[in-house]
């Protein structure tokens, strides 16, 4: 007995059963898969038969359960008697010299075909091959304009022909392929085409089935025509939305509700007409673009941006408020719909009599008002300074219990819509911290302290440079007196008339003092070696010398204090 072959069919679609009771008889079936309306042959055997045969081919079509007679011929060592062919279902069906059936593989072609090798009226070998067809379609049909999308579409059929398949690009790349194992489809886009996208693309498959061959590749070839740009004419616009946020919270940025191909994020800048491209994606190229807005991103790229369900997510700062305008690409037809964002922004600022609290807002175009509350008390009426685009309310300092609480600064978009930023006051928070600053050494029984304001954390240097200056400008005085006193225990101060009046009381004589040389010089050296000063002395010393020793020295301390006093205050 020669070489047979075992098998029997099985279509998986969640669960694997046999195909039909006809095809039982311990037969295998072969898959083979061509692309309809093109020529096919189906072998009988693998290695032709030594002996004289009898060949005989039959046909079940898909949409019957028995079989028809086709062909048949004698077959001598693996040659046929001669060509022969006859006219089945308005088809011609041929049978080759190694006894193969030709035809051609038309729509009704698809179906399972029997080849019986029988010998002496016995059945020898039967071989049940499934034939499998590949409709393949580029639309819309080459040449196709720049930045049109063109739609690689592969119909097999029966569906459960394929166990996988995909479009592969002319440079081997394999593109994204959706695959409807319901229908047996494989689909693949290419949008917004341009001239590198010419060439031929494959679809490959790979079967079910024993055959040698499990991939099965089919060809088209694509050509873009750079003389013509293709225009939407068939825009959809969605209703647009007005939207408020605080600054660095997340907003959703809806796009139209459509499964598109691939999306455009285009932005208007705050209160102004210039419009930027700044994201876009490409579901099937697999591609993005984000030019300028790292903190802007697609909602679940993953999955619902794969399946071009489209929208983004935005953490936007006071500059990212604006018109965000979404467009949505589905084959030829687009959707549009736009997003107005206003963001809010809110800060403080203090000073030694008050704290400013202030908002800061953008796309003004949509809003219809911005003003301060106080939260325990909506009622009490709040002095506010508004410029444009934004707001300022005082709390005066010190904070006390009245002035204490949450102010919130509201802003109230035309359609309604409100966002609100929160502030809270508390008077540990704002209220000064005192803490003693350096003591002086006492002197005597006269005791020195001083209270210094804290500078807030961080201003490390400032404080050092205060404390610096104003111990110079406290210092600078006390040095004054120091040298006054030594130079009056001294007797550096005498001044020009006491000298003369000296001299006078020493001679007896009211005379020119200075015609006697000796005389000067005597009454020097007795100074000199003599002068001892009581408090007496020194409470009789001329206005001259009270000046120099006490009166300057003063008058330095205190226009010393009263600038250390100045610093440490600002």
């Amino acid at each position: 007995m020669g070489k047979y072959f075992h098998a029997l069919l099985l279509i998986c679609s969640g669960s694997c059963f046999l195909i039909s009771p006809l095809m039982a008889g311990d037969v295998w079936n072969d898959v083979v898969m061509v692309r309809e309306d093109t020529s096919v042959t189906l072998s009988c055997f693998d290695s032709p038969p030594t002996t004289s045969v009898l060949v005989t081919w039959k046909m079940m079509s898909a949409r019957e359960d028995r079989w028809s007679y086709l062909l048949s011929a004698n077959c001598i060592d693996g040659q046929t008697d001669g060509r022969s062919s006859r006219v089945f279902g308005g088809r011609t069906f041929g049978i080759s010299a190694d006894a193969s059936l030709i035809f051609r593989a038309a729509a009704a072609a698809q179906g399972h075909y029997s080849c019986v090798i029988e010998q002496d009226d016995k059945k020898l070998q039967e071989r049940i091959v499934l034939l499998g067809l590949i409709k393949l379609s580029v639309t819309p049909t080459p040449p196709v304009t720049v930045d049109s999308t063109v739609r690689l579409a592969a119909q097999v059929s029966p569906s459960s022909v394929a166990a996988w398949g995909t479009w592969v690009s002319p440079s081997g790349e394999q593109l994204h392929t959706e695959i409807s194992h319901g229908t047996g489809s494989l689909l693949s886009k290419l949008p917004r085409v341009t001239s590198k996208d010419n060439g031929v693309y494959t679809c490959r498959i790979r079967v079910h089935g024993n055959s040698g061959t499990s991939v099965s590749e089919h060809r088209v070839n694509v050509t873009v025509s750079v003389k013509a740009v293709f225009s939407f004419t068939d825009v959809t616009h969605v209703v647009p939305r007005s939207l408020a946020a605080l600054s660095h919270s997340l907003v959703t940025l809806t796009c139209p509700p459509v499964l598109g191909d691939y999306v455009l994020l285009y932005w208007e800048y705050p209160d102004s007409k210039g419009m930027e491209l700044i994201f876009q994606f490409d579901r099937w190229r697999r591609s993005y673009t984000n030019q300028t807005k790292p903190h802007l991103h697609l909602i679940d790229p993953a999955s619902l941006a794969a399946a071009g369900n489209f929208s983004f997510l935005l953490s936007p700062s006071l500059k990212d408020g604006g018109l965000y305008l979404c467009k949505v690409f589905l084959d030829d037809n687009a959707f549009n719909q736009a997003n107005r964002l206003s963001v809010l922004h809110g800060y403080t600022k203090s000073s030694h009599t008050a704290l400013d609290l202030s908002c800061m807002y953008s796309e003004r175009s949509q809003v219809k008002a911005v003003k301060w509350s106080y939260v325990q008390d909506p009622r009490r009426f709040l002095q506010s300074t508004a410029v444009l685009g934004r707001i300022t309310t005082s709390v005066v300092l010190p904070v006390t219990p009245e002035t204490a609480g949450q102010y919130a600064c509201t802003l109230y978009l035309k359609n309604g819509k409100s966002v609100q930023y929160m502030y809270t006051v508390t008077m540990a928070s704002i209220d000064p911290t005192f803490s003693p600053g350096p003591a002086l050494p006492p002197a005597g029984d006269v005791s020195f302290s001083a209270f210094l304001t804290l500078p807030p954390a961080g201003d490390v240097s400032a404080f050092s440079y205060v404390s610096t200056f104003s111990f110079l400008l406290f210092l600078i005085p006390l040095i004054a007196v120091a040298v006054g006193v030594l130079l009056w225990r001294q007797g550096y101060c005498l001044t020009r008339r006491s000298v003369e009046q000296s001299l006078s009381h020493h001679s007896g004589e009211v005379e020119n003092i200075y015609e006697n040389p000796d005389d000067l010089r005597q009454v020097i050296e007795m100074h000199s070696t003599s002068f001892s000063p009581s408090i007496w002395q020194f409470l009789l010393l001329p206005p001259a010398v009270l000046l120099n020793l006490f009166l300057l020295p003063l008058l330095s301390f205190i226009v010393s204090l009263s600038l250390s006093l100045l610093v440490v205050l600002s």
